[in-house]
Formats: structure tokens, sequence, C-alpha cells
């Protein structure tokens, strides 16, 4: 499905061996803010469809020119605050996309909705406290996983952290 390229790069193994950490295997899974797919291929190797959703129309144009003919991914340029996509999925992703939104509760509770029941949500970001450039919103871990539970989700886990990222999931 990847170009050979693609499947080879050191970015691509990273990512994938980032993924494998979670609760990803098979179904549909949304790629919230997905740029230009650094995530999204590794997730479609583990996934058997990813809709793959951004608000920048260059990302998107990007993206789609990257797929490959047979590829299992559908590229939309889409807000994910908003509704995403026309049925319930089985898991969302936010590689890195959730601190350019200033009410990341929005985001989480679209995520929950859209979910279908014991859905999978899986989500990366800085740990960081104060906004730069690239992260003009920061999501601290603990104030993610307290928004979490707002929403509805249980057994959230903290999958990985060290002194740059983090991944948590959780369940619908």
């Amino acid at each position: 499905m990847l170009r050979e390229t693609q499947l080879k790069s050191r970015n691509y193994q990273r990512i994938l061996k980032q993924l494998k950490l979670c609760d990803i295997s098979g179904g549909v899974w949304i790629d919230a803010g997905c740029g230009r797919g650094s995530y999204t291929f590794p997730l479609a190797s583990l996934a058997d469809k990813v809709v793959a959703i951004d608000n920048n129309p260059y990302n998107i144009s990007f993206l789609k020119s990257s797929l490959p003919s047979n590829s299992n991914i559908e590229v939309f340029k889409k807000d994910f605050t908003y509704e995403v996509w026309h049925e319930p999925v089985d898991g969302m992703l936010f590689g890195f996309s959730l601190h350019y939104d200033p009410t990341p509760q929005k985001a989480l509770q679209k995520a929950f909705t859209q979910l279908k029941p014991d859905g999978t949500i899986v989500i990366l970001d800085y740990v960081r406290t104060d906004p730069v450039p690239w992260v003009p919103f920061p999501l601290p871990i603990f104030k993610l996983r307290s928004l979490l539970e707002e929403v509805g989700f249980y057994q959230i886990e903290t999958i990985h952290q060290n002194n740059r990222f983090y991944i948590v999931q959780g369940r619908k």
C-alpha cells in the first residue's frame, strides 16, 4: 500500500513503533489534524481504513499527492472540532495536533461522539507548559487526562512519556 521509500524511512519506522504501543488493530480510524501524513501512513498499516483530516489546504494537497493508488487512506479538508465523518469509527488519533486548538475539550467531545462504543482515542503531544510558536496551546498530560475524564472517556492510560512527548490512550 505504501511506497517502498515511505516504508524504509527512519521516521516511518519510529512512528510505527510508537503506534504499536497503542490499542490499534484494524477498523476505521480518523487521523485528526493529519498534517502532511507523518502519522497517517504508519496508522494505515495498522488500521483497515484511515480518514485523514486537516484544516490546512496545503497539507491536504500534499497528502493527496503522496497517496499510492491502492491506498486505504481517504483525505479531507475538515476541522476536527466539527463532525469529521459520517459514521462512528473505531478510533481517533491526535498526533501532535491538539496543541493547535485553544479549546481542546471541544475537539475531545467531538471525538467522543464520533467513536463507536468501546472506541479508542490516542493522543500524542509535547510535554510542555509554556507556549512556543509550534505549540501555541500546550496541553500538559495532567490537563489532558482531566479533560478526557470530563468528556466521559475511561481506561485512560499513559502509554509512553519522556521529557519531550507523551502518548495517552482512552476508551469510550
